[in-house]
């Protein structure tokens, strides 16, 4: 299993209005601080207004890997009436992506249709996805679309079965541990169903979102059943910390299987 940090959550601020993500140089603090505990990669959110080419050459100087980002109009998903303009913003996601090394771009469907019932909302998802499954295969890229807590998926079963429905190689579920035990629980058994289907799994203490040494999940026990099973792929720590930074993320690295 490759082990990485989600920088954008590491090193976000909270200012007057709100979050602050880090800029180009939170990106690579959050490199250097994956390297110094031990992580070979990190994961980050947008793309746009970074310094793609600094962000590429500090992952090669210090032998990170970005695993993982998240496409333009990724909130989209779930949209029909904006279907066309998210497979527009994804396919020029994927260059900027592959600047820095990056093959797997994240949907959120964070702005879903709230007015259209869940069979249509999932007929719309299914739709974008075999669309730009394609342009995903053409281009060596994977699609991972992850569940949120407070979002339009109420269950795995029904984010599985659209990834199913979906039947392509390249894309793939992004699950989440924290997110999932606030929608369902059950989440040993949950991937051990479904690991074919997983393309990346995130990981936080719930249900505050805290380091994984906090909280009513396992981390330990999860992940060795996940090392167990012959998962080869990504697991990242996706968690919020405002102090003690250092403390938090060495902490939570030590619950993680060689």
């Amino acid at each position: 299993m490759k082990y990485s940090l989600c920088a954008d959550i590491m090193f976000v601020a909270v200012g007057e209005k709100g979050p602050v993500w880090p800029d180009t140089d939170g990106i690579i603090e959050g490199m250097k601080l994956a390297k110094k505990n031990g992580l070979t990669g990190i994961e980050m959110f947008d793309l746009e207004g970074r310094d793609l080419d600094r962000i590429a050459a500090a992952g090669k100087e210090l032998g990170i890997e970005i695993r993982a980002c998240v496409s333009a109009g990724a909130s989209l998903l779930g949209d029909p009436a904006k279907t066309g303009e998210l497979v527009s913003l994804f396919t020029q996601s994927v260059p900027k992506a592959k600047q820095i090394g990056c093959s797997r771009l994240i949907l959120n469907a964070a702005d879903y249709a709230k007015d259209l019932s869940a069979e249509k909302v999932l007929a719309a998802m299914e739709d974008a996805l075999k669309r730009l499954a394609p342009i995903a295969e053409k281009e060596g890229v994977t699609v991972l679309v992850e569940p949120l807590t407070g979002g339009f998926f109420t269950s795995s079963k029904q984010a599985f079965g659209l990834i199913k429905n979906v039947g392509s190689e390249h894309v793939k579920l992004l699950y989440d541990m924290f997110h999932f035990q606030n929608i369902e629980g059950q989440i040993t058994e949950t991937i051990k169903a479904n690991l074919e289907l997983i393309g990346d799994l995130h990981g936080a203490g719930a249900p505050m979102r805290a380091e994984l040494t906090v909280g009513e999940l396992d981390y330990a026990f999860i992940l060795n059943t996940v090392k167990e099973l012959g998962y080869e792929g990504n697991f990242c720590l996706e968690f919020f910390t405002f102090e003690n930074r250092d403390e938090k993320v060495a902490a939570s690295c030590k619950v993680l299987p060689a």
